[in-house]
């Protein structure tokens, strides 16, 4: 396998869990996803002389919930050298988030398998079709040092914090069926509530999903 195909792989397999997360797969998709895992489980056996279960290793990832609130995005430019500027190269720009207060960043983790229990808890309750709107999925984001301008451009497209409480509200009991499911489920409506009523904007972190660690 090439480098290019390898890279395809991997790319395709990160499209599939994306729509996963938001909208789920139909059976066909699960096959081909499947398909492409088992493609990278016989990959890494013959580059790495390693017996790997990539889906499995997938499913344990952390999936990171971040909430902030008060945030402002200041650029912070890439010093150019004199041979950069002779060339006229276009400058780099980096964006540092900042907060007044550390109080004004919060995260919660799952794993990947929660985060699709989480959807399809969801989908039960009738929100499916607002879910990835909620709590919108980003499948890979850089450090808060170092956003790049499209990057920061998806954070200031957050949802409201008034229309995602509204959104929830409009379940009767959500609260209860939750702790029906699960206490797990309980607590994550549960933070999901407080810190949208305490005005935290918040989004869910996929990162880990594309950087498996092999042992």
């Amino acid at each position: 396998m090439t480098d290019i195909e390898r890279e395809g792989l991997y790319m395709g397999i990160r499209n599939f869990r994306e729509k996963q997360v938001t909208s789920g797969l139909s059976l066909d998709e699960e096959k081909a996803l499947k398909t492409l895992l088992e493609q990278v489980d016989a990959d890494i056996k013959k580059v790495h002389k390693m017996q790997v279960n990539y889906s499995d290793e997938q499913m344990k990832a952390p999936v990171k919930v971040e909430a902030i609130r008060n945030a402002t995005f200041v650029e912070s430019p890439v010093k150019r050298n004199f041979l950069d500027k002779v060339m006229k190269k276009e400058q780099i720009v980096y964006y540092n988030l900042q907060v007044p207060n550390w109080a004004d960043l919060n995260s919660y983790e799952w794993t990947y398998t929660f985060a699709l229990e989480v959807r399809s808890f969801m989908e039960q309750v009738g929100l499916g079709d607002k879910w990835s709107t909620l709590l919108p999925p980003i499948m890979e984001i850089s450090a808060v040092e170092s956003l790049d301008k499209e990057e920061v451009e998806w954070l200031n497209l957050l949802p409201d914090t008034k229309w995602c409480l509204a959104a929830f509200d409009e379940v009767d009991e959500l609260e209860k069926l939750a702790k029906q499911h699960s206490e797990e489920m309980y607590e994550t409506i549960t933070w999901l509530k407080e810190h949208w009523k305490d005005g935290y904007q918040i989004y869910s972190d996929y990162t880990e999903l594309g950087f498996i660690q092999l042992s």
